[in-house]
């Protein structure tokens, strides 16, 4: 039996049993259902019907079940009397919007056609149509998760849906003279480019000294875009004077968005956070929602978002286990002061951000299966002391 197993358990087959043992997302990929959008004619004559095509791909390598689409048409718009919906697959219910795909195998596709008219007298510039994936929450990519397409009322109307979709910051303290770093992300996610945008900042009380936005196109509290193309996305910074803070400090930054093209959705063009400062001594991280939510700057930065599931495994990690050490507390607070500068770099080079996550990949499974990991250790421990036996014995 020992000899058998001598000869089986190679190091070539130790390798990859630790690699499928560790990484059982190789065996199953999870699938990606990608939508597209057309409408045709754009800009209808009066009384003329437009058609919505609506493309559920599953560009993933696993089969997807139970796929399920949201396609509600705007109020101005109606399906017109007489006529329906035809999905090519599974069904579609035009009082709520739902399409019930139902199993999208890899490489297959799903089409929806909407016919539609303007139900309104007075024809708003853009009737804008949107398409939302419901279902399966397990999908891979979900940038692609969503389509849009507009009806408009002349060939001049352009249409855009700029939006501060998210923000964050935190003090510098020590080795940055106790600056203020923040930061917001802008989107356009209308389905024509932005042109001439600008995003403005106020704060109240004005208590942070020196507050501007960094960077090409800012000047003072505006930054300006000559463009925004639809579906991208912009971060911009902010940065202040030195801080010099007896005791904690709140104050309410303000952001608001605007471009020249018509805006179809407003409510989503102004943000107002809510932050505290502490005082300059402490030299602490803030969060302007929840202290024990304080980001991983560099494993954000990496892979996109706080609400990534390596980022909450990481955080996970700090909370149960670092913060109970006085060595895990000291390691954090090192962390905080000198890993922001870090990870704004990282951010903005997508080079960057694919070595890191190559780099964060086998602490992130360490954590998420450490009964894998310490097996996986095992093997390959095993590994090496027939390889340094081998040697020895081949004289090598």
């Amino acid at each position: 039996m020992k000899s058998i197993i001598g000869r089986s358990l190679r190091p070539q087959s130790l390798a990859l049993i630790a690699a499928l043992w560790l990484v059982p997302g190789l065996l199953s990929a999870a699938p990606d259902i990608a939508l597209q959008m057309s409408v045709d004619p754009a800009v209808p004559s009066a009384g003329e019907p437009v058609q919505f095509t609506i493309t559920a791909s599953n560009v993933g390598a696993d089969a997807a079940a139970g796929v399920q689409v949201t396609d509600q048409l705007p109020a101005e718009l109606r399906i017109p009397a007489g006529m329906a919906a035809y999905p090519s697959t599974g069904s579609y219910d035009a009082a709520t919007g739902a399409w019930s795909i139902g199993a999208l195998g890899a490489g297959a596709s799903a089409t929806l056609i909407i016919p539609a008219i303007v139900a309104v007298s007075d024809q708003p510039a853009c009737s804008v149509n949107v398409a939302r994936l419901r279902a399966p929450s397990s999908d891979a990519d979900s940038s692609n998760n969503r389509a849009v397409a507009a009806v408009k009322a002349s060939l001049a109307d352009q249409c855009a849906d700029l939006a501060i979709v998210s923000s964050g910051g935190n003090v510098h303290g020590c080795d940055y003279s106790y600056e203020l770093k923040y930061w917001i992300t802008v989107s356009n996610a209308g389905p024509d480019d932005a042109h001439a945008v600008y995003v403005d900042m106020s704060q109240s009380p004005e208590i942070v000294p020196n507050l501007r936005f960094a960077g090409s196109g800012c000047d003072g509290s505006r930054c300006t875009f000559a463009s925004l193309p639809a579906g991208a996305s912009v971060k911009v910074d902010l940065k202040s004077g030195t801080i010099d803070f007896n005791n904690t400090k709140f104050v309410a930054f303000s952001f608001a968005v605007s471009g020249s093209e018509t805006d179809y959705d407003t409510a989503n063009n102004q943000r107002v956070d809510n932050i505290s400062i502490p005082k300059t001594p402490d030299c602490m991280y803030y969060d302007d929602s929840d202290e024990s939510a304080i980001y991983c700057f560099i494993a954000t930065a990496a892979y996109g978002s706080a609400l990534e599931p390596q980022v909450v495994a990481l955080r996970q990690f700090r909370d149960q286990y670092l913060k109970r050490t006085a060595v895990g507390r000291a390691f954090i607070r090192f962390y905080y002061r000198h890993s922001p500068p870090i990870a704004a770099v990282i951010a903005r080079h997508e080079w960057l951000r694919s070595i890191v996550r190559m780099l964060l990949t086998p602490l992130v499974l360490t954590i998420a299966f450490p009964v894998r990991a310490l097996l996986v250790a095992g093997l390959f421990a095993v590994m090496l002391s027939r390889l340094s036996r081998r040697l020895r014995i081949t004289g090598g």
